[in-house]
């Protein structure tokens, strides 16, 4: 067989060559082309997806009534609501910080109230919660004597009438309350924040109208407020803090016994404030929303199944806040977030897109302070949720600087 010339086999791997040459100019071409395409495509999908969830959300934008106005006592500061008079009608309770008395409204079931009925607390009241701590199906009053490093409980008599307060030390001005079972016995435990201790204060086992002990747990710098939740699933109720001077907020797990031992920090925005957990996701994991004061914004932090909260979300207001809480508002099953306008004639409600991701504010009217431009006092300072009417929907009661407290009635 005759071998090719060395021309002929020049020529031929030249053409290789150019071919592998050509083949990879064009590869250098093409496959970024194909990223960036692919990139465009992803961006496009995203938003289309985000679009069409925001479209299919249920009663968007979201319709409540105008306000409803009673009059409270001076600086209502903290609400709460629950069935405080036997019936069958959710009843809301303020705290008058100034007075010093709490305003209890009882229901009609119609979504109106009684005039305030006015109970004297002797000192001053920040915070006030509502809880059966006796088992005798009558809830109860929680309250903090903050000037005294008191907390006090007033116990449901019935027939609209409590004991006198009874009183109970915790630490250096007691500031916000939960509570809990935190050892799994059966009573009721109460968790206090020490606003200017940096610390909580857990009061164990309410029995026979008192507790059996108290342990101080460390938190973070002028700690506000406090929420009880199950973070890691584990069937004990562990709880979380916002530390307002650190930007932090401070979590503790529950090691199974009720006794916590190492505290867990988390950073924030600036300035937070109130505090509230749910599970915003429907993921079966308690994740985290809290309020900034001074950044006018609240965060929510997912939680990644193992009790960690790695990273948070953003979401503004535009004033300052300090209360928050989360309900299913258009009874989509997904979790919503209602924050207080602190210093403003509003609220914000957060509307879930049905993924723990939140639309941006929609905002609903509230009463406005006349004194606030003047003396600048604040206008909503706390926000709570319940179905006021009986109709299997969510309203929203307020308290103002205006010294009244509003109710807005769900519409969706």
């Amino acid at each position: 067989m005759q071998e090719p010339s060395i021309e002929e086999d020049r020529s031929e791997k030249e053409t290789i060559i150019s071919t592998k040459c050509r083949f990879l100019l064009w590869s250098c071409v093409i496959i970024p082309i194909s990223i960036m395409i692919s990139i465009v495509a992803v961006v496009i999908f995203i938003r289309y997806q985000s679009s069409f969830s925001s479209n299919n959300i249920l009663c968007n934008p979201l319709k409540f009534s105008d306000y409803t106005s009673y009059p409270a006592g001076s600086d209502p500061w903290s609400i709460n609501n629950g069935y405080l008079d036997g019936d069958s009608f959710l009843d809301i309770v303020v705290a008058n910080t100034f007075d010093p008395t709490i305003s209890i409204y009882y229901g009609f079931g119609n979504g109106t109230f009684q005039s305030q009925k006015l109970y004297n607390t002797t000192y001053h009241v920040f915070y006030v919660a509502v809880r059966d701590m006796n088992n005798d199906n009558k809830s109860d009053i929680i309250l903090t004597y903050s000037t005294l490093n008191q907390i006090a409980i007033l116990i449901n008599m019935g027939n609209q009438n409590f004991n006198s307060p009874i009183t109970y030390p915790v630490g250096n001005f007691p500031f916000w309350i939960d509570v809990s079972d935190f050892n799994k016995n059966n009573l009721l435990d109460v968790i206090v924040v020490n606003d200017r201790a940096a610390s909580v204060t857990i009061l164990y086992d309410y029995y026979n109208l008192s507790f059996s002990y108290s342990k101080t747990y460390p938190c973070g710098d002028d700690v506000t407020g406090v929420s009880v939740a199950d973070f890691n699933n584990d069937l004990y109720p562990d709880f979380v803090t916002t530390d307002y001077s650190d930007n932090t907020i401070s979590l503790y797990i529950n090691p199974k016994n009720g006794i916590f031992n190492h505290k867990k920090k988390i950073y924030t925005s600036i300035g937070p404030w109130g505090i509230a957990t749910a599970d915003l996701n429907n993921d079966n994991f308690i994740d985290i929303v809290n309020t900034n004061f001074v950044s006018f914004t609240i965060s929510v932090f997912l939680n990644d199944g193992h009790g960690n909260f790695n990273k948070w979300d953003t979401y503004y207001i535009g004033g300052t806040t300090m209360s928050v809480t989360l309900a299913d508002l258009n009874n989509d099953t997904f979790i919503d977030i209602i924050a207080a306008n602190f210093g403003d004639d509003f609220i914000c409600i957060f509307l879930n897109k049905q993924n723990g991701i939140f639309e941006a504010c929609q905002r609903f009217i509230t009463e406005w302070n006349v004194n606030s431009d003047t003396t600048g006092d604040f206008n909503v300072s706390a926000v709570t949720t319940g179905d006021f009417n009986g109709d299997n929907k969510i309203d929203i009661a307020l308290c103002t600087g205006q010294s009244t407290m509003n109710v807005l009635l769900n519409l969706c």
